[in-house]
């Protein structure tokens, strides 16, 4: 609104007073009056600095007003991190993101971050876990922020893997799978692609319960390698379902030992079973713990049975593992598992940890002192049907250094002796160059444990009267 100035009013006002003397003057001339206007007296112009000045009102600023934030999506998750990217706000000169853990309490959120742009990574998360975002855009006036509505966003990170992925039987009709729990994950799903074909995964169950661990598919076939992976997922309220990264693990159905026998004595365990067509070796394990994450690995043979001897008299629990094995991939099998109670005893007798064992059909010997396993050899027993050497818990009564052994038809010069039963002892045998075998069924002893002269020297050397003598 325009107004005029106090000045210009005056001046306006002394001119139509002019004005108007002007007029009473000149309607005097007309009746006769011919006194003459002075010059001086002329009407005063108004200057031209004194034109009318227009005065304009301060203009009212408008008000700030920010739409909400549109478009706020998730581009990618993963175990740690979320990745948003939103639509740009028109008049905003950035944003503000608040974050709470909606799994801890869902309305404490906190400032995560001032944004210019209109993407955003947020780190260092926790895995399998959900998240609620507040976003709303800001202007900047006068050093201060205007912000807009909010904007309000859930998701969540993804699960991490599942562990412990492992088989549980690979029988001949059933693959049993089975993982650990995982605490973050709401479910489970099972995949399974054939080894010749191992991108074609073919969902087989969607497991809503992070409490199942394990699944059996019942629709394999023997000697076929199977891939199966196990995905966890997290579900939000919405439905939304954020999927973990899966863990892989091959199966050859029907690879399997789901039974063996065992047997202890002398502080060994023997463990035999029934071979597996499929099996290329067996792998043996054993642990104090049955449900141990891991067993202690013991050996491996191609064969069907196995032996290892254990320095105390403890509780194991074993496996055996069959392996199919090519130059392309190598599968594990599944076992049984079965508890075994060390023993030292024989022929019903309790051993101590110093003692010479004899098997005969392995001709071999082992002499142990103080539980320390000194001599390993191949011998040569008593002549098989004809000369046996004598089964049974003996011990040493009679040693002797540089002797002849005498009997019908032979006389032969020893190095050492060491009798455990009537004529048969353990000694050397200097007239034969090898040992072991089937050397026995032919060409055996006269009953006596012949022996090569370095290990018949250690024994010798290690041992003393009353030192338990075990054949079998």
């Amino acid at each position: 609104m325009k107004r005029l100035s106090k000045r210009i009013l005056a001046v306006l006002l002394s001119a139509m007073t002019l004005m108007g003397a002007c007029a009473s003057l000149n309607a005097f001339a007309a009746e006769g009056d011919t006194q003459p206007v002075a010059a001086t007296e002329a009407v005063e112009s108004v200057a031209a600095t004194d034109a009318i000045e227009e005065v304009t009102e301060p203009a009212t600023e408008a008000p700030v007003v920010l739409g909400k934030v549109k478009g706020m999506k998730k581009i990618s998750t993963a175990v740690n991190k979320i990745v948003f990217k939103w639509n740009a706000t028109e008049g905003a000169d950035g944003y503000v993101l608040y974050r709470s853990n909606a799994d801890v309490d869902v309305d404490a959120y906190k400032l995560v971050a001032e944004v210019t742009g209109t993407t955003y990574t947020d780190t260092n998360l926790a895995q399998g876990t959900c998240y609620s975002y507040k976003l709303a855009p800001f202007a900047l006036r006068n050093g201060e922020k205007v912000l807009g509505e909010f904007a309000v966003y859930n998701t969540a990170t993804q699960p991490s893997k599942v562990s412990g992925i492992s088989r549980v039987h690979t029988g001949g009709t059933t693959n049993d799978v089975a993982w650990n729990k995982h605490t973050k994950a709401t479910g489970y799903k099972v995949f399974r692609a054939l080894a010749s074909n191992p991108s074609k995964y073919t969902l087989l169950k969607t497991i809503n319960d992070a409490n199942v661990t394990h699944y059996a598919d019942t629709n394999v076939k023997s000697g076929t390698i199977y891939i199966y992976k196990v995905v966890t997922f997290r579900r939000l309220q919405n439905g939304n379902m954020y999927h973990g990264p899966g863990s892989v693990i091959k199966t050859m159905s029907g690879l399997t030992v789901a039974d063996f026998t065992t047997l202890s004595r002398l502080y060994k365990v023997s463990l035999s079973w029934t071979k597996n067509s499929l099996a290329t070796r067996y792998d043996v394990y054993c642990s104090k713990d049955k449900d141990a994450a891991a067993y202690t690995f013991l050996g491996s043979t191609t064969g069907t049975s196995f032996t290892h001897r254990f320095s105390s008299l403890d509780k194991y629990y074993f496996r055996v593992y069959p392996i199919y094995k090519t130059s392309s991939v190598t599968i594990t099998g599944t076992s049984a598992t079965k508890l075994v109670n060390v023993s030292s005893e024989m022929y019903g007798k309790a051993t101590p940890n110093t003692y010479v064992e004899i098997d005969i059909p392995k001709q071999r010997m082992w002499f142990y002192k103080n539980g320390t396993l000194l001599v390993d050899t191949p011998v040569v027993t008593g002549n098989k049907g004809t000369a046996d050497t004598p089964k049974g818990y003996f011990s040493v009564y009679s040693r002797a250094r540089n002797t002849y052994l005498t009997g019908p038809g032979y006389s032969s010069f020893v190095q050492y002796w060491m009798a455990f039963s009537g004529g048969c002892g353990i000694h050397d045998a200097s007239w034969r160059s090898t040992f072991g075998g089937n050397i026995y069924t032919y060409n055996g002893s006269h009953g006596c444990v012949n022996t090569p002269t370095a290990a018949v020297t250690k024994i010798y050397n290690n041992s003393a009267i009353g030192t338990p003598v075990i054949i079998y």
